[in-house]
């Protein structure tokens, strides 16, 4: 009996021993990896927005739609502008932190230090003005107008079409 006592305590020191070191392991692996969140990453942050400004945007919005309306039969040589009604709109993550009695919330930051955009609602179209050669045709004109209200959902009201000059 007392061999059988001797063996069993035997594998429990084995496996205390073995418990140990893998708890050491652990406790080393999460200081490492908090090391390495504090340690700067060599990463600098960009000087350039992400993404395009607000007169890229428009830009963009003109030349498509100049591309397309002048595809159109009857519609001809074409220049477009547009008129934006605000700047490009953008909300930020946040953090809620819920206590007992009350609600905090914070912005999410990035690495770098700034917050974490969460959505980027472009700027709204105000009006659109088509000049084409084929603006002085009614038909035309109430094609392109019903082109560039379903493209942009803009009422007719806010899209004038005039005949370009030669």
């Amino acid at each position: 009996m007392s061999d059988l006592l001797v063996t069993l305590q035997k594998k429990l020191q084995g496996r205390q021993g073995k418990t140990v070191l893998a708890a050491g392991i652990g406790l080393l692996a999460m200081l490492l990896i908090l090391l390495s969140e504090l340690l700067p990453s060599g990463k600098t942050p960009s000087a350039e927005p992400a993404g395009q400004t607000v007169t890229e945007y428009q830009t963009q919005l003109e030349t498509r739609l100049e591309k397309l309306i002048s595809q159109m039969a009857g519609a001809g040589k074409t220049t477009v502008m547009i008129t934006l009604e605000n700047g490009e709109e953008t909300l930020y993550a946040l953090d809620t932190q819920s206590g007992q009695m009350q609600q905090q919330q914070t912005h999410v930051l990035l690495e770098d230090g700034t917050a974490l955009a969460e959505t980027i609602y472009q700027p709204q179209v105000r009006g659109v003005a088509v000049l084409c050669e084929g603006g002085d045709d009614v038909g035309v004109a109430a094609r392109i107008t019903e082109l560039v209200s379903a493209l942009l959902d803009l009422p007719s009201n806010r899209i004038c079409v005039e005949r370009r000059r030669t």
